[in-house]
């Protein structure tokens, strides 16, 4: 008797852990990517970059499947586009079956793609389903000559409390070296307006327009045209917010001899 009690709890939990749960606080279940990130950026690791280095860069798919879908086979239709860049806001509502549907339509894609924090991703369970699924909210890859160093700018979601941007990880960063020669910066919000926070938003460009050798500042969230800002008038850094998903756009980035060249394509 108690050998039969011990084989029905051991079966409930097996069963248990391996079973989709339906509920809206769930972080995973068994058909849930992991380390999505680190196993993208080992893809990329597998190419050679050329002189020039082109990214279909993008984020705020959000519930956008159907568009999501139109990018992937847009992309998949060039041969030109070394790797994708998601930029956060991967979901609406930070729910798994959001993170899951964006992931499995990405998964599609014939290059890697690379996922960035966004401020909806943090909502709800998102943060711990973000870490999940992609890995570390700060985290640096590099390909071919170039670093990236991908961060979470989403302040509001913090309660404006200092912590994010996480100033003392960039200035660890925002460092060439070991084969790099150039630096990018990407992040969800960039550092104007009410999302980022405002005692860290001019130590934030000051550090950037700081940065020996940083090509760009690459952000998304404004579901809005292409725009270009800059911390002094035309000079330093550039800012570069691009269009979103959610509005059916991205945009090419062409990345050479340390410049940068932006395109953004409606479809």
């Amino acid at each position: 008797m108690i050998k039969k009690l011990l084989l029905l709890i051991v079966c409930v939990f097996i069963f248990s852990c391996n079973s989709d749960e339906y509920s809206p606080n769930q972080v995973f279940n068994r058909k849930t990517a992991s380390n999505v990130n680190e196993k993208q950026i080992a893809l990329l690791n597998q190419k050679t970059a050329s002189n020039t280095i082109r990214i279909a860069f993008s984020g705020d798919t959000q519930r956008s499947y159907a568009a999501a879908r139109d990018f992937v086979t847009m992309v998949n239709a060039r041969n030109d586009i070394d790797f994708v860049i998601l930029n956060g806001d991967i979901s609406d509502f930070g729910l798994l079956t959001e993170f899951d549907a964006i992931y499995d339509i990405y998964a599609k894609l014939k290059v890697p793609f690379i996922n960035v924090i966004g401020n909806h991703d943090l909502v709800a369970n998102g943060k711990d389903i973000y870490k999940r699924m992609f890995g570390a909210l700060n985290f640096t890859f590099t390909y071919g000559n170039v670093k990236f160093v991908c961060h979470d700018t989403n302040s509001r979601e913090y309660n404006f409390d200092g912590s994010t941007p996480n100033i003392p990880w960039l200035k660890e960063n925002l460092k060439t070296g070991n084969g790099t020669t150039h630096l990018i910066s990407i992040a969800h919000i960039a550092p104007f307006g009410g999302d980022f926070d405002p005692a860290l938003m001019q130590p934030y460009k000051t550090l950037l327009n700081q940065t020996p050798n940083l090509i760009a500042s690459l952000h998304s969230h404004n579901h809005s045209k292409l725009q270009t800002f800059y911390q002094d008038g035309n000079s330093g850094v550039p800012f570069i917010i691009t269009n979103a998903i959610y509005e059916r756009a991205y945009t090419i980035f062409d990345i050479s001899n340390g410049q940068i060249n932006a395109q953004e394509i409606n479809f």
